[in-house]
């Protein structure tokens, strides 16, 4: 009897044709940990997604996440010679540079600095696709293609307020990278298409996200 085929945990659609980092390794300086989360993907949602997650990184380079230990890393290792190899790149941090106050997460403030202006619909579709990954991880089942996933960057004191409140409902991810990758999850019991996530990067880079169906959803509020 052949096996069956693995099919790509974002699409669901594809067969897989490799595995995939979540979050992706370029988000790790070197030495890489050895124990990092892999996830089979086809070759489509593998590359795809490459502009936007070069876009996040560069960004949070910018913020306070660049002077930290990994970010310092990262930074003497290979980002800027990736600034200087990949013009597209480059021209776009320039066109987003402003001067911007930079606020670590608990709200102390360092000072005025040069940083680049959030996207935050580029972030989104990188951490809905770190979440899929990640949901796959943890529960060993793919999260519905037709799910809805809603990510929202903490990056005001009210955004962390709203998010807080959720905290306690939440446990902590089955793997994390101090300083550069951890994360907290949940669903709820008895609908596995409802999640609640809150990641953090870096120390600094935090994004809550929820997934749900949109159309059991509308049914519940209908009913009310």
């Amino acid at each position: 009897m052949q096996a069956e085929q693995t099919i790509c945990v974002y699409c669901g659609e594809r067969l897989k044709e490799t595995d995939d980092h979540v979050p992706p390794k370029s988000f790790y300086p070197q030495p890489r940990p050895s124990d990092l989360i892999t996830v089979p993907s086809c070759l489509r949602c593998n590359q795809d997604p490459g502009k936007d997650e070069e876009f996040f990184l560069a960004t949070f380079m910018f913020s306070y996440a660049g002077i930290s230990d990994a970010g310092k890393r990262l930074w003497a290792e290979k980002l800027h010679r990736m600034y200087e190899k990949n013009l597209g790149l480059k021209k776009k941090i320039v066109e987003h540079l402003q001067h911007a106050e930079i606020v670590t997460p608990a709200g102390l403030f360092l000072g005025r600095s040069m940083a680049i202006k959030t996207d935050e619909l580029r972030f989104e579709r990188v951490v809905n696709k770190i979440i899929r990954g990640l949901y796959y991880f943890e529960y060993k089942e793919p999260l519905p293609a037709a799910t809805k996933v809603m990510t929202l960057f903490l990056s005001e004191k009210k955004r962390f307020e709203a998010a807080k409140n959720f905290a306690a409902e939440l446990k902590p991810g089955s793997k994390k990278w101090k300083g550069i990758f951890e994360y907290k999850f949940n669903r709820v019991a008895t609908s596995l298409s409802e999640s609640m996530w809150l990641l953090l990067f870096w120390d600094f880079a935090t994004f809550w996200t929820i997934s749900f169906d949109e159309d059991h959803f509308r049914e519940r509020h209908l009913k009310r």
